[in-house]
């Protein structure tokens, strides 16, 4: 890497303060949006549509019982602390009731549930999802997760470079990036085999670099091609154990959530904790997911080329093991002659 070339990529590669903290609240307020627009509403509708219940979550006090030894409790509901689920009969007679009985009415709750608890994994994750995407488009300092795939897209062209040049200039790494990203489908297969690299590793930096070019509507529409991109070059081989390794904590954790349920320590009537732990352990197995799809297959791998004339034969492409034993056996055979 040329003393230009890694001063782009030390800048690229270094975060402000400020990047930060501005994507902390953008997650945060994605995070809020997610619940206020699509979680609760989803979750009120499911409790009306499937358990035929009536979500209260207005204030109103209601009745509800920790578990049949338990003594009656008064509880308030709130828009996201405490939900009460109700029978929609109970809450009918509750409106019907004059204001200076209802005191003496309250509805009495069958199930309690607490939507930012239950909701928190999905939240979370999401959050931090659609802050990426919308960092990915974003430019100067708060496209952070842009500024990361630019970063990886010079660490490749950078690779390249030195594959084909060696010790290279800044003029020829803009060379090199014109011609892939004016290659067609030909080209792309011939530069494939020119840089030993899958054909799949150098279309994809090609609709990457597509993307780093463009502006506006253009910038956004390839987006999932640059994350494909990043995910495939960086996030899965540095994080993808650390991300299995969460998915057995999930898991783990759910286990004992579920064990608790069985023995009773948590009530059947609060299923906010249980709940919880099911949207843990689903948000990281579709991590997992995300990252075992945008992996780099077996198939992708970097290969080597070996020409007549470097101990190899001619037009054949092997890996580094090969080379070595097609070596050994060379040296064996000449070693052998009278």
């Amino acid at each position: 890497m040329t003393a230009t070339t890694r001063s782009k990529y030390v800048e690229l590669s270094e975060h402000t303060p400020l990047q930060i903290i501005f994507y902390g609240l953008l997650s945060l307020l994605c995070a809020v949006s997610l619940l206020v627009f699509v979680a609760a509403p989803s979750m009120e509708l499911f409790f009306a549509s499937f358990l035929r219940s009536e979500v209260v979550r207005d204030g109103t006090p209601v009745i509800y019982r920790f578990a049949e030894n338990r003594p009656e409790e008064i509880i308030t509901t709130g828009d996201f602390g405490t939900w009460a689920l109700v029978e929609a009969r109970d809450s009918s007679r509750i409106a019907m009731t004059p204001p200076g009985m209802r005191s003496k009415e309250l509805p009495r709750a069958e199930y309690i549930f607490k939507p930012l608890f239950a909701l928190a994994p999905l939240l979370i994750v999401g959050g931090f999802t659609l802050a990426a995407l919308v960092t990915t488009v974003l430019s100067g300092g708060a496209g952070l997760v842009r500024q990361k795939i630019e970063r990886e897209i010079l660490n490749v062209l950078d690779r390249l470079a030195i594959s084909q040049f060696g010790e290279h200039t800044p003029e020829e790494i803009r060379q090199l990036t014109r011609d892939i990203l004016q290659a067609d489908t030909r080209r792309l297969h011939d530069m494939a085999d020119i840089y030993g690299m899958s054909f799949d590793a150098i279309d994809l930096l090609q609709r990457a670099l597509r993307w780093r070019e463009a502006s506006g509507v253009g910038k956004l529409s390839k987006v999932h091609d640059a994350i494909k991109f990043y995910m495939r070059e960086y996030f899965t081989d540095r994080y993808s154990n650390a991300v299995l390794g969460m998915v057995y904590i999930g898991a783990a954790i759910l286990i004992i959530v579920i064990g608790l349920r069985g023995l009773k320590f948590l009530p059947a009537t609060d299923p906010s904790l249980v709940l919880g732990a099911l949207g843990l352990e689903f948000m990281l197995l579709i991590t997992y997911a995300v990252v075992l799809m945008y992996g780099k297959s077996e198939d992708s791998a970097p290969t080597l080329q070996v020409h007549q004339g470097s101990g190899g034969i001619g037009g054949l492409t092997a890996d580094a093991d090969t080379e070595h034993l097609l070596r050994a056996f060379l040296g064996t055979q000449r070693g052998e002659r009278p």
